[in-house]
């Protein structure tokens, strides 16, 4: 009877370790830590009390929910259900304005040594970490930056402010992840933030309005400041051109007077005699500075057969 009660209890302690979740077994002495099992398979320790075997899943990620608790996780065509935590969820913003924030943290256990021995409670302490990290960064930021476009940025500083006190802690775990799921203004006052909310969205509206409208007409303007730029390039060019063409003439007409002014004065006033009265009409004095009375012959009077 003593070998075979010996036997059962030898038998107890024997234990498994599956690959599923990386499960990792924490073997302690007397309550004194001995060592880590990390393979999967069968296993044995000294039966208890003597020494004890304690089974943690390390691979599986875990979440800690702030602000609300869910009930019940929808399947396929079913949504899941939660509950609201008001006390929890509420949070004062820098601007001194309240505003319900639920997060949600998700983790790992990296080191379950740490986390099994480095403190009392790991899961209560995680969550007074966490719940402190996400009360001290939305303190650190307006009501507006948590409400509309800084969540990302919100988020990011929890999740690193958090990681911090953890590994001053030495809890063993790592956080993978922070959500802020839902972020609205108190009861009280969410039509009016609903109210600045829409605001907001009709000012960026504004905005990516008056931008579509610049795309439009700055193109047409600097492509009708280029054609006036091209055009008046041109008649530069142009008014150079003949500038410079009449200059040449100017020269060659002033080499042909410095060879024979007289006759070039004569024929200069004989051309432009000719361009100034070509229609003119002729009277012929006499030396008493009567006018003498005249047969008048032109084109007009030949055409109309003035001459027989």
């Amino acid at each position: 009877m003593i070998l075979v009660a010996a036997g059962l209890w030898l038998a107890t302690g024997f234990y498994t370790l599956k690959s599923d979740g990386g499960e990792q077994a924490v073997i302690t002495r007397f309550g004194r830590f001995v060592s880590v099992e990390t393979e999967a398979g069968l296993k044995w320790h000294l039966p208890a009390p003597i020494e004890k075997a304690e089974i943690v899943k390390c691979d599986v990620l875990r979440s800690m929910e702030f602000g609300y608790q869910t009930t019940s996780v929808g399947g396929t065509g079913s949504q899941s259900s939660f509950t609201v935590n008001p006390y929890e969820a509420l949070m004062i913003s820098g601007d001194e304005n309240l505003v319900n924030a639920e997060t949600v943290v998700q983790y790992r256990i990296v080191n379950v040594k740490d986390y099994l021995f480095n403190v009392d409670d790991p899961e209560n302490t995680l969550r007074i970490a966490a719940e402190s990290s996400i009360r001290r960064v939305v303190a650190n930021h307006t009501m507006d930056d948590v409400l509309t476009d800084q969540k990302d940025l919100i988020q990011t500083k929890i999740m690193q402010d958090l990681e911090e006190v953890c590994n001053q802690y030495q809890i063993g775990v790592d956080i993978t992840q922070v959500y802020l799921q839902a972020v609205y203004a108190p009861s009280a006052v969410e039509e009016a933030f609903n109210d600045v909310i829409k605001a907001r969205e009709d000012k960026n509206r504004f905005i990516n309005e008056a931008n579509k409208s610049r795309n439009e007409i700055v193109p047409a303007a600097e492509g009708n400041a280029a054609e006036m730029l091209n055009k008046a390039n041109a008649y530069k060019e142009k008014r150079i051109s003949e500038a410079r063409g009449d200059v040449e003439n100017f020269k060659q007409v002033l080499n042909n007077y410095e060879l024979g002014k007289e006759v070039t004065r004569t024929r200069m006033y004989l051309e432009t005699m000719q361009d100034v009265l070509p229609n003119a009409k002729i009277f012929i004095m006499d030396s008493d500075d009567n006018t003498l009375k005249f047969l008048p012959i032109n084109s007009s009077t030949i055409e109309q057969g003035g001459l027989d």
